[in-house]
């Protein structure tokens, strides 16, 4: 490695971390992953453990990436829901910390990813997150994470993203993630019921908005914001996003009948035994998921706003990035 100054981005091999290798178009970039590859102009790939001292890395080639490191942007972690508190501790938690020790010795700010599900702890919040929601033990490991940061005295900038679709303008994303393949589960006719606190936003943002954000405060040199990536209040209604998925159904060829849309809490035993396993779980994690928005009151907390006059993002409609991510899935073959 050449001792030039360059951004230093972990998790690169992810659905954020190959959105942001895009948009920063070739410009140089130490990309650590630890399973999966990322390549493209500027890319250096240098493979690490985030949960080990010196980033798992022998005493040199650390030494090496301390002398390279200008910014780092944290979007490594472990994003799967449902899996062991142990496992999110390891990967989220001390995985941030040895982030905070690297940006520390290279006197280098943090563009840190988390989640705005994090608002469903807040002391605020007008109901609590129940400890059998799927997303609990993520949600308090990115938590800790954020309060690591802030207590580390080291540079940073928080994003707290929604949900991810693809790219804005085409709809691209490297993998399917849990709104894309819920998507189709939706268009092919598989969804029976559609679990939704009543007056509940369907909150989704593209995948390039979070990109160009974490960018434009990095090449800014901002530090101390901490920004919700979401649409908030704009966000579309149960029945827009359901009314979406109908459509482009339509437009591949299928008549599809909508999901009945269901309180979760009205929801029998009967009704989940009767489901296909996969179908009854996409509807577990849809009730869960609606009673994280439900402990922001429908809405999720969003800073699109400030984001968008700070850094000149672009005034993107979220129903329409849908459809292009909903194209983009089909045109994959899924």
């Amino acid at each position: 490695m050449s001792r030039e100054k360059v951004t230093v981005l972990t998790g690169a091999s992810g659905v954020v971390g190959q959105s942001i290798v895009r948009e920063l178009g070739g410009r140089p970039v130490v990309c650590l992953v630890n399973s999966g590859t990322v390549s493209g102009p500027g890319v250096e790939v240098l493979r690490v453990d985030l949960a080990r001292p010196k980033l798992g890395l022998d005493d040199d080639t650390y030494a090496e990436l301390v002398a390279r490191t200008g910014a780092i942007i944290h979007s490594g972690g472990l994003t799967d829901w449902g899996q062991p508190a142990e496992r999110y501790q390891r990967i989220n938690v001390d995985g941030t910390r040895e982030v905070i020790e690297l940006a520390r010795r290279a006197d280098a700010a943090i563009y840190h990813q988390s989640t705005s599900f994090v608002h469903a702890l807040a002391d605020s919040a007008p109901l609590p997150l129940r400890e059998t929601n799927v997303v609990n033990a993520y949600v308090r490991s990115k938590l800790a994470a954020e309060e690591l940061l802030r207590a580390s005295g080291v540079p940073y900038v928080i994003f707290r993203p929604t949900n991810l679709i693809g790219d804005a303008a085409t709809g691209l994303t490297s993998r399917g993630q849990i709104v894309q393949l819920m998507s189709d589960w939706i268009c092919r006719g598989r969804a029976k019921i559609f679990p939704a606190h009543p007056g509940n936003l369907v909150d989704i943002v593209p995948q390039d908005t979070l990109s160009l954000a974490t960018i434009a405060a990095m090449d800014a040199g901002d530090h101390g914001q901490e920004y919700w990536v979401t649409y908030g209040k704009e966000a579309m209604t149960v029945d827009e996003s359901v009314e979406i998925c109908v459509e482009h159904a339509a437009r591949r060829g299928r008549r599809i009948t909508p999901p009945r849309v269901v309180h979760p809490d009205e929801l029998t035993a009967a009704e989940l035994d009767a489901l296909a396993p996969m179908s009854r779980r996409y509807v577990e994690v849809l009730a869960d998921v609606s009673e994280v928005t439900a402990c922001a009151g429908g809405a999720l907390p969003s800073s699109l706003d400030e984001l968008r006059s700070r850094y000149g993002l672009p005034h993107v409609s979220d129903r329409d990035a849908y459809r292009r991510s909903l194209e983009y899935w089909s045109e994959q073959g899924a």
